[in-house]
C-alpha cells in the first residue's frame, strides 16, 4: 500500500488548553502523529509505554525530561525510551510530529 499525506495540509488549531492531535500516517509499525499548539498551549508530564521521537516541524517547545529542559525550535528532534516521563509547552504557535508505535493509543496522546 501506498499512501501521502502532508502535515502543512488543513491546519485546524484548537482554541482552549488542548493542542489540536491528527494521525496523518500509520503502517505496520508506527503512526506518525501532527500536533498543533497555540502558543502557551501544553502537554502536562505523562509517559509513553514505547519509545517516541517528537520533531518540531513549526515554531519551539520547551519539551521538559528527567528534570532538564530542552528548547526544540523548528527542526529538532528528540527522541525518549518508553516509560521516561516528559512534558512540553509552546512557546509559540507550533507544529510537532510525533512517532508513536502503533501499539500505542492516540487517544492516550489526545487526552493529555
Amino acid at each position: 500500500m501506498i499512501e501521502t499525506a502532508s502535515f502543512y495540509d488543513e491546519l485546524h488549531y484548537e482554541e482552549g488548553n488542548k493542542p489540536a492531535v491528527k494521525v496523518m500516517l500509520k503502517n505496520d509499525l508506527a503512526k506518525e502523529i501532527r500536533i498543533l499548539f497555540h502558543p502557551n498551549q501544553e502537554m502536562k508530564e505523562h509517559k509513553a509505554p514505547y519509545p517516541i521521537i517528537v520533531q518540531v516541524l513549526e515554531g519551539s517547545i520547551d519539551f521538559g525530561v528527567e528534570n532538564k529542559r530542552y528548547i526544540l525550535k523548528k527542526g529538532m528532534m528528540i527522541q525518549l525510551s518508553a516509560n521516561i516521563p516528559h512534558d512540553l509547552l509552546a512557546l509559540e504557535e507550533s507544529m510537532v510530529r510525533l512517532s508513536l508505535s502503533l501499539l500505542d493509543h492516540t487517544s492516550r496522546v489526545e487526552n493529555i
